[in-house]
């Protein structure tokens, strides 16, 4: 068949299925080929007599449930889907996810053309076989250049060619870690030994690697003394003078070894509870004493790096530095997880910090960057029980790359779930002497391609003492012994609703029943004990959920929407007055405000369209009653029009007409032709009865939720009395 006959049956195949929930499946050569295919894919097949929807490119955990969603917020014929899940794992997991959801493709409003690469079908049939019992049919998208033979055989005119995106280019970088320096004579020779061959090495690969960023991951000195950091002073000044990096680019934290032991001799070696950890990282009295453990190395590293950087001693927002780095922004967060390290048994004792960990996210969320890295020096398991799981999903949400040490023993892994993930990267000791494994990890940042590409090197006692590594990556010679790691997508939500929607969260959360309370701390992974929920665990569960817009999806589902609506509008409009109705143009401008509201939450919040819609007159109400100085009521009615309408009373029966106004809310699921004029005729009726003055019509799923901002209109009825029209 002809790629032109291919295309022709895609196109009636579609027109078919009209309304019916159908799944085809369109391959495309390569990657690089989807923006430019989907393009010419949708022209070709909107020259049919039918309307087709571009739903964009959906996330690698956007499965059927989302899909669906998606269909049914859009009214069209037929609808088209690029996925692109980069890289094998996201491949895999992605095709978990379809397997897992398919029977939700009952659900699809309509025909929905699915547009993958090669790679990725591979992968989907490899990984997803069940899910492929329900493609209809699946299809080969010519070429672009065939492509825009037939569109224009078809009559339809080329699409726009959009400007070629900035070339993203690699971000390199340096990872050290346990340097362990010390001035005993013994151990002179054999480190300097080890490093000189380091940095004879990194000085060879600045002319065709040159790096832009250093990282040091903690013990930069054996014990934490004022002498040893004068040796450390110095081999990063010589670090700094081989490779180029200036010092603001090069970033360090302490380690167990930086702690000067005898300082800490009889401090606290560890929290209890929750609440002792947000007084000691909030409240800067509370680290006194143990930032003196710490007087020796802050002392060393100030004036070379800088006395204003945070060198992993501040908490909170103050921890976070961004750099403009060959287009992309990186935010780097570093961290402390030594604060109350003291001995060889620190397991399960020290503390990085809830409140700072988020204070941090916070941060970088408000920075707008492209790219977070997190330093710290111990793995996740030495935290305290407490907040290590709390800790693990701040860095899911928040960060891309978590750089740390500790071990002297390489490791990486890749964290994926629903919350996003990050690549973690431990590093090998640099130096543990000459006996041991030393080495270190160059790497790669592709911001806009969201990928981390590494090179271990390690000490070799040849020619060239410091050589790559095959023994780290073994499966990947064909890469060099490098690899790629593949990265998902981050929604970093900016202070300014983050905190309302927490605090939204938990004014929900405390009035839910008991078990629903369980029941969504089970959902978001929180263990729960028995009994009723501490103020502690209430908290950690309002976090988790406000956290990101799509967790409050659950608490909508829990039926709480109304104390949720009228949360975010108190915590978001503490600063706007109250609308007085004795304004002549009270009704217009609450209108605008609840407009804003209604589309602000219904793009944030990744709530089922349908059932945001459903609500819409209530949402409307609760927002009015935040926002005029006014009663607000509601009663149910039918529409002649759409058969789902509301009608809100402003003011009371005994209060001046003109300070009373009646509000039809109308939600729309089949827009019939001349149901917006017999919508507006109804509300003559509505006048007539309540003796109010003003009025207004909403039409709710009027457009799509994408469309552009709210807009009132001045109509009149046909009784020739003056209202308002809102389409939402």
């Amino acid at each position: 068949m002809s790629p032109e006959a291919r295309m022709e049956e895609l196109r009636a195949r579609l027109s078919l299925a009209r309304g019916a929930a159908t799944l085809l499946l369109a391959t495309v050569a390569s990657e690089v080929d989807l923006d430019p295919s989907r393009r010419f894919l949708l022209d070709v097949l909107r020259a049919a007599p039918m309307t087709v929807t571009d739903l964009g490119e959906c996330a690698f955990n956007d499965g059927p449930a989302r899909w669906a969603e998606l269909t049914r917020r859009a009214s069209a014929d037929a609808f088209v889907l690029a996925a692109n899940p980069r890289g094998a794992l996201a491949g895999a997991a992605f095709a978990r996810l379809l397997n897992a959801e398919r029977e939700l493709l009952r659900q699809l409003a309509g025909p929905m053309v699915l547009l993958v690469s090669r790679d990725t079908e591979r992968i989907l049939r490899s990984h997803a076989p069940d899910f492929f019992t329900w493609i209809a049919q699946s299809y080969e998208v010519p070429p672009a250049g065939e492509m825009a033979a037939i569109a224009a055989r078809l009559g339809v005119a080329p699409p726009a060619v959009e400007p070629p995106a900035p070339e993203d280019e690699p971000i390199r970088f340096l990872h050290l870690s346990d340097v362990h320096l010390r001035p005993q004579r013994v151990k002179r020779y054999d480190q300097d030994r080890v490093l000189r061959g380091l940095l004879e090495f990194l000085e060879r690969d600045r002319a065709t690697s040159p790096l832009d960023l250093v990282f040091l991951t903690g013990d930069l000195a054996q014990s934490g003394k004022r002498e040893e950091y004068a040796l450390v002073v110095d081999f990063l000044r010589r670090l700094i003078e081989v490779t180029g990096v200036p010092p603001e680019r090069l970033f360090a934290i302490p380690g167990n070894h930086d702690v000067d032991r005898d300082m800490g001799r009889w401090l606290l070696r560890t929290l209890s509870t929750d609440d002792e950890a947000i007084a000691f990282f909030e409240e800067p009295a509370s680290r006194g004493f143990h930032e003196k453990k710490f007087e020796a190395y802050r002392g060393g590293l100030r004036d070379l790096l800088g006395a204003s950087r945070p060198l992993g001693l501040a908490t909170g927002a103050e921890a976070v530095e961004v750099v403009d780095v060959r287009g992309a922004r990186i935010g780097v967060a570093s961290f402390n997880s030594a604060w109350f390290a003291q001995g060889d048994d620190d397991h399960g004792k020290l503390w990085l910090g809830e409140p700072s960990a988020h204070g941090a996210a916070q941060r970088l969320a408000d920075e707008g960057v492209s790219f977070a890295i997190a330093l710290l020096h111990h793995p996740f398991d030495y935290l305290h029980e407490v907040e290590r799981e709390e800790i693990e999903r701040i860095f899911e949400r928040s960060f891309e790359l978590v750089l740390r040490g500790h071990l002297h023993k390489d490791k990486t892994r890749t964290i994926l779930s629903p919350r996003g993930g990050y690549v973690e990267v431990a590093g090998p000791a640099a130096y543990q002497g000459s006996q041991w494994p030393n080495g270190c990890f160059l790497g790669e940042i592709w911001a806009r391609r969201r990928a981390v590409r590494l090179r271990p090197y390690a000490f070799s006692s040849g020619a060239d003492p410091w050589v790559l590594d095959p023994k780290v990556f073994p499966d990947d010679a064909d890469q060099g012994y490098c690899h790629t790691f593949s990265l998902p997508e981050k929604r970093r939500v900016k202070s300014a609703l983050a905190k309302p929607l927490e605090r939204a969260a938990a004014m929900v959360l405390s009035s839910a029943p008991l078990a629903k309370q369980r029941a969504l701390a089970a959902e978001l992974g929180i263990a729960t004990p028995e009994g009723r929920l501490s103020a502690e665990v209430l908290r950690q569960v309002s976090r988790v959920a406000g956290a990101l817009p799509p967790q409050l999806a659950r608490l909508w589902a829990l039926g709480k929407w109304e104390q949720l609506v009228r949360a975010m509008m108190e915590e978001q409009g503490d600063d706007k007055p109250r609308i007085e109705r004795t304004d002549a143009s009270f009704l217009e401008k609450a209108l605008v405000r609840a407009a804003h509201a209604f589309r602000r939450y219904e793009r944030e919040f990744d709530i089922d369209s349908g059932e945001f819609r459903k609500d819409a007159p209530l949402v409307f109400r609760t927002a009015l009653e935040v926002i005029i100085d006014g009663p607000v009521y509601r009663q149910a009615s039918v529409s002649a029009s759409t058969g789902a309408a509301s009608h809100l009373m402003i003011g009371g029966l005994n209060e001046p007409g003109s300070q009373r106004a009646v509000i039809q809310v109308n939600v729309v699921r089949d827009p019939a032709p001349g149901g917006e004029v017999t919508s507006i005729a109804e509300l003559d009726r509505y006048i007539e009865l309540s003796g109010a003055v003003h009025a207004a019509l909403v039409l709710v799923g009027a457009v799509a939720p994408s469309a552009d901002e709210p807009r009132i209109e001045h109509v009149k009825t046909p009784a020739g009395r003056e209202a308002l029209l809102l389409r939402l």
